[in-house]
């Protein structure tokens, strides 16, 4: 059975999210050890998009880093916590350099991502920052 794109989106968000506790350094060889531990791992496998937009988004963590610090203003990205990091990481990637992923999407299912598996108020975080992020680059 296919992926729904909600369900590649989650399995991204967990494999970057694992990935910030590894120390592989090859990209690709990182995607396929990790998606040694998916639940869905055949059809993740076969999932250009998860593929396309892990290794994306872990290339463009550091330049994500760096637009949070300006708009998150009295917030460090160091303070982040990791799942809310991640989020942000994957929302802005997807905003940034997915040309199939529009932007109020992007912002949405990254809203979603930080209520389901971040901490209490992660969602309205989020939110902010993405919010203030596009209202930017307008």
């Amino acid at each position: 059975m296919a992926l729904t794109r909600r369900k590649e989106r989650e399995i991204v968000f967990s494999l970057l999210f694992a990935a910030r506790f590894q120390a592989e350094e090859d990209p690709q060889a990182l995607l396929d050890v990790l998606l040694g531990s998916c639940e869905e791992e055949d059809e993740a496998r076969q999932s250009a998009y998860i593929r396309e937009t892990f290794l994306g988004a872990l290339s463009f963590r550091e330049e994500a880093d760096r637009m949070v610090a300006q708009a998150a203003v009295g917030w460090r990205p160091e303070r982040l916590s990791r799942t809310v990091s991640t989020v942000l990481t994957l929302a802005l990637y997807e905003m940034k350099k997915s040309d199939s992923v529009p932007e109020r999407v992007a912002i949405n299912e990254a809203v979603e991502l930080a209520k389901a598996f971040g901490e209490d108020g992660a969602g309205k975080f989020v939110n902010g920052v993405l919010g203030s992020l596009a209202e930017k680059a307008k």
